[in-house]
């Protein structure tokens, strides 16, 4: 650290230490450590931005794999909706036809989804999908204001 302009410190020393003037003090100890601290937060922040980006990819590409392997199955998907619970936890609610939902051979759809489910999380990462028919009287308004961000529609 290079020597700059020392101030006097309020803090005295005990009787038999002396304060020295022109070396390191106690007062640019501290002001480095609060840079430091500040240099470690930008870090962690930068760290986590990346790990959410990341997360979120592969969020959205099992969500629009599991809409593509649904769609294969023959059942008709409106949207998938996207929510980031934190940095690595992130809910999928598929939204089906009222028909297909109700179906018995919905149960594949909802098996589909737990093997990919299955084969996706990780320690840290984990995506649940979430099941509710198309209807009406579905706000995606009230969607949005419940967190989920991001719609797809199988559009790219």
């Amino acid at each position: 650290m290079a020597p700059t302009t020392k101030t006097k410190s309020y803090v005295q020393p005990q009787e038999n230490w002396r304060q020295q003037y022109d070396a390191v003090t106690h007062n640019d100890v501290i002001d480095a450590y609060l840079k430091g601290k500040e240099a470690g937060k930008d870090g962690t922040k930068i760290a986590m931005i990346k790990l959410f980006e990341l997360n979120l990819g592969k969020a959205q590409e099992k969500s629009e794999q599991l809409y593509e392997g649904l769609k294969g199955m023959g059942f008709t998907i409106n949207s998938i909706h996207l929510k980031a619970d934190n940095l690595t936890n992130f809910m999928a609610l598929i939204v089906a036809d009222f028909d297909d939902y109700v179906s018995e051979k919905f149960l594949k759809a909802i098996s589909k989804s737990r093997e990919l489910k299955l084969q996706s999380d990780s320690e840290d990462f984990t995506l649940n999908f979430y099941f509710t028919y198309h209807a009406d009287t579905l706000n995606e308004r009230c969607l949005d204001s419940d967190g989920y961000f991001l719609k797809y529609n199988g559009h790219k």
